[in-house]
This record gives structure tokens, sequence and C-alpha cells, in this order.
């Protein structure tokens, strides 16, 4: 009987074909809707073929092939998604078809193998034997050498068995075993680098090419960190990621002698390179984890996703820096005044952004604004009818769009990522960024108007009132009144940056300063609390026995806050002018405290259980697992419902309702005077900051996309802790 072969080569199987070689490419998105007008090309590396060409209205591209050799098909941000190898003389068609699932929807993954105890078989063992098919697979390098000796397995996870044989001399293998079963190929010991199907045919013959390269790279350990030496490898290997990173300042000039730092999200190692003469550095990173990009004075430079994907794959990205020795030397310039206050901040330049492309998404709701995976995008701002938003955090991208539909307005680069909430007053846009500059940047343009470079690190977000901006950040000096700290709040002109006024705090802000009347209230990460005339700076009135554990609500004679007393989180009412507790709201609280991981993100916006007040009637207080109404004259709970909020969440508060994302998602509506629940929109992942209400439509940062929606709510909550001053008390 004629016997069937299936040929498969470079992760593409398909059935050899003779006629003219015509290779059709069709692309299709998650939804199965063609990608109409896109470029892609076909390139054969070896000859130095590029061939280009756009989709028609199916999603297809055709290519003519007449070099022999391998051809690799690329488009949009995805980079050699399919492999054809042309053999001379033969003529033929073939046609594929490629989902662009930029979010890994479809991607494969290996089969979990956890408490598996897999019985082990001979390759040729089943030979002879009914309803098993020969598999031939042959082992090659990235450059097609053979690789001999080495361990294959095909491995049935199903029916826990593995096959097992060691290539030969021009690294072949061969099994024989049962048909009708799917079967994941393993190369000395790494798992699952592909997987195949056997038809159930009789004399049926599989053949297959399976690429593995060895990762050769000299590496020395220092407790958890890893230093490589001497990288030759110019791709990616079976286990690891190749990735350069290239440091440059801000004029664009190459960055030696840098320390760089790539810290594995998940686990505990940590690969430590040096920039070369060009500014580059390289590392050979083990797949299937992310890394966060360290720098000697910038921390969370980038995420680097190093997922497990099957192939040799490379990555590099060009990265912006002041550069650690101009920063040593700007630190040890830094003028004091008699006090030890700073009184000189260098600034940060910005630049234009890259346009974004293939970011907005519609929806049945509304849209979507997907910038791709550079992490959580958190609280957006709406002003001036447009919409501000972060590329993500891990990105120096910040974005204006039209606030009704999303179009591109404008966008600006930062000197660094990890932005604060962007805060909006008279026309004025103020990020901090968590390494480590302030800015203001005009809303209309995107012009930077300002910037300040405070200090090697800053976990707040800026507060703003009455054309000054308040922020806190690490002095750098020395603090007569608390030698252990040098924290300082510091007041700066809106819309020309000079310095207002400066005063010594004990430690960091929890979340933001409070601007209420004429007085700036901050409560610190060590529990004090310190009111400051806002025009002068002056210090009014402290107190380093408040416990503090969340942000303060200021009203004409009350200060709302949660407090740790007796070792128990509490909500508490403090006289405004004397600091004295009037109030203790007996009601157990459930601790909110910053989460471990992302502990920079979630820091910045971090509000411990914040107290909303409305209209002196009502106290609401959301802690980690419910909320809760109390009567704000008689300290009566009115109403309590459970529900699960992230550390960043605070209620949103207008027309006797009361709006809150949860954890998983779900915005839920309250209402003010009976707790009465209702699910007005359901999401699909948990929330990354707090919701915004624009003009009937809702933005909600979800999973690293920020979705914009249709609601039933027509009021305005336009910003990150309800607006510039940050005090969410409605008189």
């Amino acid at each position: 009987m004629k016997k069937i072969i299936a040929l498969a080569l470079l992760y593409c199987c398909h059935i050899a074909v003779f006629g003219q070689v015509t290779y059709s490419l069709r692309i299709m998105d998650v939804h199965n809707l063609p990608l109409k007008n896109v470029e892609a090309t076909a390139q054969n590396k070896e000859k130095n073929i590029l061939l280009k060409g756009k989709t028609d209205e199916n999603g297809s591209v055709d290519f003519v092939l007449i070099e022999a050799g391998v051809y690799t098909f690329s488009y949009l941000n995805m980079k050699d998604v399919k492999t054809f190898e042309l053999v001379a003389g033969v003529t033929g068609k073939s046609r594929h078809t490629v989902t662009y699932d930029p979010e890994k929807v479809f991607e494969w993954q290996a089969a979990n193998r956890t408490g598996i105890t897999f019985k082990n078989v001979a390759a040729l063992a089943l030979k002879e034997q009914p309803n098993v098919a020969k598999v031939t697979l042959e082992v090659l390098r990235n450059d097609k050498t053979k690789v001999s000796d080495v361990k294959l397995e095909l491995v049935d996870t199903k029916n826990k068995t593995k096959y097992q044989t060691t290539t030969n001399a021009v690294g072949v293998g061969v099994f024989y075993v049962p048909m009708s079963i799917e079967y994941e190929i393993d190369v000395a010991g790494t798992q699952a680098l592909q997987r195949f199907t056997l038809p159930n045919h009789p004399n049926f013959e599989y053949q297959q090419t399976v690429y593995y390269e060895k990762t050769n790279v000299n590496e020395t350990a220092k407790g958890d960190t890893i230093l490589q030496k001497q990288i030759t490898q110019t791709e990616g290997t079976s286990t690891h990621l190749l990735f350069t990173i290239s440091l440059k300042d801000y004029d664009d000039h190459p960055l030696a002698d840098e320390v760089v730092y790539l810290c594995d999200v998940n686990g505990k190692r940590v690969y430590e390179g040096h920039t070369d003469a060009q500014g580059a550095c390289k590392f050979m990173l083990q797949k299937g984890t992310n890394y966060l990009i360290n720098l000697r004075y910038e921390q969370g430079v980038h995420l680097l996703e190093a997922k497990d994907t099957k192939g040799f794959t490379t990555a590099s990205e060009t990265t912006r820096y002041r550069g650690s020795k101009t920063i040593e030397k700007m630190m040890a310039e830094r003028h004091l005044n008699e006090k030890g206050f700073v009184v000189n901040h260098a600034e940060t330049p910005v630049r234009p952004a890259p346009k974004p492309t293939n970011y907005l998404k519609k929806t049945d709701v509304g849209f979507d604004v997907d910038f791709a995976t550079s992490g959580p995008v958190g609280t957006p701002t709406i002003a001036e009818n447009k919409l501000f938003t972060q590329q993500g955090f891990y990105s120096p991208n910040f974005y204006c769009l039209e606030a009704a539909t999303g179009q591109y307005l404008w966008g600006v680069e930062l000197g660094e990522s990890g932005t604060s909430p962007a805060v909006y007053l008279n026309g004025v846009l103020l990020i901090n960024t968590y390494s480590c500059t302030l800015y203001a940047l005009q809303a209309s343009t995107g012009k930077l108007l300002w910037s300040k470079w405070l200090a090697g690190t800053i976990y707040s977000t800026p507060s703003a009132d009455s054309n000054s901006v308040y922020v806190v950040y690490n002095n750098g000096g020395a603090n007569p009144q608390n030698k252990g700290e040098s924290f300082v709040v510091t007041s700066f002109d809106l819309h020309t940056g000079k310095m207002n006024w400066i005063n010594w705090l004990d430690n960091e802000v929890i979340a933001c300063p409070v601007v209420e009347g004429g007085e700036v209230h901050i409560a610190s990460q060590s529990g004090s609390y310190y009111v400051f005339d806002k025009s002068s700076g002056k210090p009014k009135i402290s107190s380093h026995a408040v416990k503090a554990i969340s942000s303060p609500t200021v009203t004409r004679d009350n200060i709302y806050i949660t407090a740790s007393l007796n070792g128990k989180e509490q909500l508490v009412v403090l006289d405004r002018k004397t600091l004295q507790i009037k109030k203790k709201y007996t009601t157990p609280l459930a601790p909110r405290t910053i989460p471990e991981d992302h502990s920079c993100y979630a820091q910045m916006n971090f509000n411990g259980a914040h107290p909303i007040v409305y209209k002196n009637k009502v106290v609401l207080l959301l802690d980690s697992t419910k909320v809760t109404a109390f009567d704000a004259t008689s300290e009566k709970m009115l109403w309590q419902q459970t529900i699960k909020t992230n550390p960043s969440q605070i209620p949103i508060v207008a027309n006797e309702k009361v709006i809150i994302a949860s954890q998983s998602g779900d915005i839920i509506s309250y209402d003010m005077n009976t707790g009465a629940s209702q699910t007005i929109q359901q999401k699909k992942s948990a929330t990354d900051g707090q919701p915004v209400l624009f003009n009937g439509s809702m933005y909600l940062g979800s999973a690293e996309v920020l979705e914009v929606s249709k609601s039933s709510q027509k009021f305005s909550w336009n910003q990150w802790n309800k607006d510039a001053r940050h005090n969410p008390y409605w008189e």
C-alpha cells in the first residue's frame, strides 16, 4: 500500500504539493474577521530577499516564491509567524491562515505535567504492533547543522507515557507510537518544543524537523544574582531569550559602564550586566517569566515579557536615562539653604512620543484603548473633553486622546517611566514619576511648562489648588528635627515651577497631600499628621500620636481618617484645630495594605481606607472586604455591603449614589441611604485603578487596557481621588 507521508518544517505542518509555488498568507483577528490593508513581508535571509505585500478584503496576501531557501513571514508587530522552505525545482501552491493574537488568546499551552508519574518506553518497542505509526524526527540547530547524541522524547500526557531515544550521527530519532494521540516533543529535557497529533491512517509515516539550540553562556552566581560573560550567541535558544538593552542619555549619546539589573517578577532570579562603549548590554534570559528592568537610580524602567514561546526569540529595547554619573554629580552639586533644604532642582526633558497604532478597538458598549503590554494603566484623567492616560506604568509614554472617541491628539515621552495618576488644574497636567520627576504639561498641547527632578524615588501623587502644586519627596538634605529622615513637602507655582515654600516631614506621605481651605494636610507613613498654611508653608499644628494609616478627609471642623489604635484599624474623627480624637467608630475594619507585588505602582496609588464625607450626613468607608455607611452625627451604621476591592479604590459618590469597582472588575452601584446594590457593569478582569465618569461614559483600567463604556450615571468624576485637592468631601 502506498505510504502517506506528512512533512512538518519549522513549526508549520503542511503536505508537500507540486505546481507553481505561490504562498498565500491570510490574517484574521480573534473574532475570525479578516485584517484588511495590512502589510506583510516574506524574507529569505540567506539570499537577502525581502518581499512585501498588503492584505486584500479577505485578509489574504500572495507571495510568489522563486529562489530556493527558507522564507519567514511577518506582519504588524508579529515577527516570523510562519516559515516555509522552498526546495529547488519544486512548484506549487501553499496557503496558511494565521490569527492576529497579540494578547495570546489562542496561543497553545503545554500540558500541565505536575504530579504525573510517566511510564518510560523505548522508541522502537512498539514496532510491528497494530495501530502504530512511524515517526521520524530530525533535530537541527538554528544554522541547520545536525544535533547528534541528544535525548529525544515523545510525551503522551493523556496516557502518562514517554517514548525515548537518542538522535543518531545525522540528528535523527525514530519512534513507533500509537495513532490518534497528541504528542509533545521534548529535546534534552526541554519540554514541549513542538506538538503534533497522529491521525488514524494505516501505514502512516510522519516526519518532522525540530529546531533545538542549546544555551551556551558563561554564568557565575553572586547570591541570587547571575552574571553572564562573553555572550556569543546571536539569537535566542530553545530555553532562553536573547535580550539587548541600549541606554542613551537625553541627548541620545550612549551610556557606557552602566549597571543593568533584570529582576524576575515571579521569583528571586536577578541578572546583572554592564553596558559596553555603545551603551548596549546583552542577556540570555530564561523563558517562562517576566523581568523588570532596573538601573542604579531608576527602578521599574520597563516590564520585559520572556514568555515560554517556541523558537529562537530575540528582543531589544532602547531606553533614555539621565546617567548614573550625571545623577551623582547633580546630587553632589545640589544647593542647600541654611535650613538644609534643597533649593535647586534639575529639569528633566520630554520629547514627542511615537504615535500609537492599532490601539483603538470598538466594543459593543464603547471602545478599548490598548497600547499593548506596558503594565497597569492606572486611573485616567479627563478635562477639556480630553482623555489623558499613561501607556502603562512601565512605559515613559503619556497620551492625550479625544474623550468621546479615543482618537489620538498628542503624546509625550517623559524622561522616566512609572507615572502617578495625572492631576489637572487650570489647564495644567501634573505628573510624578516613581523615578523621580514632577512634570507640568500644558493640557491642550502636551508642551512641557516645567519639570523638577526631586528625588531618587517618589511614592506619591501631587496635589494642586489656587495655582500652586504640593508634592512630597525625600529632600536629600539633613532634617535637623529628625536625623533619620529627610522628607519634605514643597509648594511650586503651577505655571512657572518657582518654589513657593518647603518644610520638613518625618516620612513619606500616604497617597498625597490633601488641600482644604487655606491648609495642606499630610498623613505620613510613620503615622504622624501635619497641617501647613497653604500660602506660607508655615506649620500650623502636627501630631505624632495619631497613628494614621489612610489619607485624610477634611471638613470645616473635623478630620476623618483611619488610624491604628491598640493594634486595630479604626475610623476616627480628629478636631481640626487641635488634632485631638473627638470620635472613635467601633465597627471593626479589615486592614488595607500595599500589595507586595508591583509595590512601587501599588504605593503610588494607595489610599488606605480613605473616608468619604457626604454633606456632613453620611461617612463612607471602603476597607479590603466591605463598604460601610455611617451616620455622621450619631456614628450609627446605616448599612454595610461585602465587596472586595484593590487598595487603590475609593468610592465615586454623587446624586445619592455610591459607585465602586470590585476586585474582580464588576462595577456596583449602592443607594446612599439604604445600601441597595445593583451591578451596572460586569468586567472580565481585575481593575488597574479607580474608575472615572464623564458625559455618560465610564473609563476604567482593567488588565492593562483602558475600557470605555456607556454608563447610566451622568455625573462627573474626572480624576483620581475626586479633584486636584484630593479631598473627598461634599458640603
